[in-house]
């Protein structure tokens, strides 16, 4: 299977609009908000579009796609910026071929040489805890959403980069429309 990651361009937006939609269908916990969430996410300060990344199949098919977003954690003396990742989807007929798997890979890598220091996602521990992913509570890290629990996960991209980094993952106001 040969993949191309790229950043997402203007003609793609509405194939991830479509692929993100069936992807999070039979989601349980999603409210089908991806979508707006998304395209409001494009309006913010601190949007930036090399953090934006379909997986495609061929040149014209957008069969993945990702978004990471600056997000800061708020502690009693400090701050610190990180990415959040939200969402990240896989077409239906693509899911379980390691598509979800290489996409977060060329996310961490972009955000690495980005010199961003970990990303957090809420998410499924199964996934994700094979990929790196740790309970953001083993670094005193809580979330400012309404989330199950177990799903709030982050992952450290550099040794120590959470050392005394402890506090409330604030998000852009996005998050808190849809």
């Amino acid at each position: 299977m040969s993949l191309s990651f790229e950043t997402i361009q203007r003609p793609d937006y509405y194939q991830v609009d479509t692929l993100v939609t069936a992807a999070f269908a039979p989601v349980e916990e999603s409210h089908g908000d991806e979508v707006p969430l998304i395209h409001d996410l494009r309006k913010t300060y601190d949007y930036q579009p090399s953090l934006e990344v379909v997986a495609k199949h061929t040149e014209a098919e957008v069969i993945g796609y990702g978004l990471l977003t600056p997000v800061t954690i708020r502690g009693n003396r400090h701050t610190t910026t990180i990415l959040a990742l939200a969402p990240l989807a896989v077409a239906p007929d693509w899911q379980g071929k390691g598509v979800g798997s290489e996409l977060l890979s060329e996310l961490e890598t972009r955000a690495r040489l980005a010199g961003f220091s970990a990303i957090s996602v809420v998410g499924d521990m199964n996934f994700y805890g094979a990929r790196g992913y740790v309970m953001a509570e083993d670094f005193a890290i809580h979330n400012s959403l309404p989330i199950p629990m177990g799903s709030n996960l982050i992952k450290p991209l550099t040794p120590g980069a959470l050392a005394n980094v402890g506090g409330m993952i604030e998000y852009p106001s996005a998050f808190h429309a849809n």
